[in-house]
């Protein structure tokens, strides 16, 4: 591929420094640096030689982002504060609040770096997102399947006739917490006897019965296996899965109130020193 970049195609530099960026986007992908391939390369050449008419043109660029690791190589409280500064005001929320709508939460877009002896959390993988100014309503579906809100798994999202709404990130944000909380130890997946396996060879409405059992008998099931290093974790995910129980799925009526939705169903359930820590980082 290097052959095909215009060797006079100047690098832009687009390294951002921690204390330059607002404290929401400290927690979003940053750009290292980035060059657009020869400019006679692009997609209406492409379309003009094989007679496609089209007027859309769109330019090939590289960018190197920094290298990031996943946020499943965590363990114990460390986990659940990386968890916890992607969910907070300061991440997920802030920019729920300006109109970027992330839409498709799962553990591969938690991800992060270490810098200064500790772990910095990245809302990771926008390509499904939306902005509101752009997209007033998303109807939708997106997502993946093992992760997604009850109220998006149904025939109904399907047909693209469910609106995604902040709660729906919101359950989602907790369906990865109790993921990884159970399948995974001391930051590596377990290498049998996983719980959750069957979410993820369903269709989506499949998925949907199988997390519903899951809520109603599974969670509180003997045979399920209690996790050691994300033990904490595991009763944060309890206590947020309860509210999905209380107040989730289509046929129930929850708040539609988005700062009441982040209070009750993720902040009351978080252990207060992590969120002291996480003011104290954010600062």
């Amino acid at each position: 591929m290097a052959n095909n970049v215009d060797a006079t195609a100047s690098v832009t530099d687009t390294t951002p420094g921690n204390s330059g960026l607002s404290a929401d986007l400290k927690f979003t992908p940053h750009a290292v640096c980035s060059t657009v391939v020869n400019e006679h390369i692009d997609t209406l050449s492409v379309k003009k030689a094989l007679g496609i008419d089209n007027a859309d043109s769109r330019v090939i660029r590289i960018i190197l982002l920094r290298k990031l690791d996943p946020i499943t190589t965590l363990s114990d409280k460390e986990f659940l504060l990386a968890w916890w500064e992607v969910v907070k005001c300061k991440c997920h929320r802030a920019l729920w609040k300006r109109g970027v709508h992330h839409r498709n939460v799962s553990p591969s877009n938690i991800m992060g770096y270490r810098f200064g002896g500790r772990f910095i959390s990245i809302l990771n993988d926008f390509d499904l997102s939306s902005i509101e100014q752009d997209h007033p309503r998303g109807f939708e579906r997106t997502g993946t399947v093992p992760f997604m809100s009850l109220d998006l798994l149904t025939p109904e999202t399907t047909a693209d006739e469910v609106e995604h709404i902040y709660r729906h990130d919101v359950e989602s944000l907790i369906w990865v917490l109790i993921w990884v909380s159970l399948r995974y130890e001391d930051g590596k997946l377990l290498s049998k006897d996983r719980p959750l396996d069957g979410w993820l060879m369903s269709n989506a409405v499949g998925c949907a019965t199988k997390k519903v059992y899951f809520m109603f008998k599974g969670v509180g099931s003997k045979n399920l296996r209690t996790p050691i290093s994300h033990s904490v974790s595991w009763e944060v995910a309890k206590k947020c899965l309860a509210m999905v129980y209380k107040h989730g799925g289509p046929l129930r009526h929850a708040s539609t109130n988005d700062e009441e939705v982040f209070q009750t169903w993720l902040q009351y359930h978080v252990p207060k020193d992590i969120i002291q820590v996480n003011l104290l980082s954010s600062q």
